[in-house]
């Protein structure tokens, strides 16, 4: 329906991407509203209606929202278009640390040169989050970079890191990560040692590695 307005209408998009605008900056922001027609707008990219520049810019007043709920949402869906992915070289300079880790988790099923790019500068992210979702991206990706993104969580000098490297280790199941989770059950912090116990006995109970990601049991 909104793809055949949109056809009908030149100026739809427009029209209720400044509708969504009013309701952003009203006092009582209905968040199902605004979610319903950023999916509307995304909706629109993929039936042809908006290419992916119109969009950026159509979200664009979005990236500046107060609500981490709204940002978050409109990355989401900008993260999801098929083609460049570059864009994300500057939101993740700009953004939020959540919102930063969820565009990495998000772009762990494509491929290509500029996910391979963003996933490689972000394995050295001050967030112990992001860094720990790119290594496991190049990890989904078979790119060896990964293994020396590991070493550096699990070998870092704050216990946020090593514990992010613990569901790295978790997550993907390689054959040397119960050996790697012992060690680590012996860390001076008693956060990392918990982690890495829950961590191996996650992994004897689970059995084989599984694909895709796990939920993370150590990473805040």
């Amino acid at each position: 329906m909104a793809t055949s307005s949109a056809q009908d209408s030149p100026g739809f998009q427009l029209d209720l991407a400044q509708f969504l605008q009013a309701q952003c900056l009203s006092n009582h922001v209905s968040l199902p509203t605004v979610f319903r027609g950023l999916d509307v707008l995304g909706g629109m990219m993929e039936g042809g209606v908006l290419d992916e520049g119109q969009l950026t810019t159509l979200l664009g007043p979005f990236l500046g929202s107060s609500d981490l709920r709204i940002v978050s949402k409109s990355l989401l869906l900008l993260s999801r278009q098929p083609r460049s992915v570059t864009w994300l070289n500057r939101v993740m300079r700009e953004t939020d640390d959540r919102i930063r880790a969820d565009l990495i988790e998000s772009i762990w099923t494509r491929k290509g040169p500029d996910v391979e790019r963003v996933l490689r500068s972000a394995v050295n992210d001050r967030y112990p989050r992001v860094a720990a979702n790119a290594v496991y991206g190049l990890y989904l990706l078979g790119i060896d970079a990964w293994v020396d993104g590991l070493d550096r969580l699990v070998g870092s000098d704050e216990a946020a890191f090593r514990r992010s490297g613990i569901w790295v280790l978790w997550s993907s199941g390689v054959p040397d990560a119960p050996a790697r989770l012992r060690l680590l059950i012996r860390d001076a912090d008693p956060g990392v040692r918990r982690a890495a116990f829950d961590a191996l006995i996650h992994l004897r109970e689970r059995g084989p590695k599984k694909t895709g990601a796990q939920a993370d049991p150590a990473v805040a």
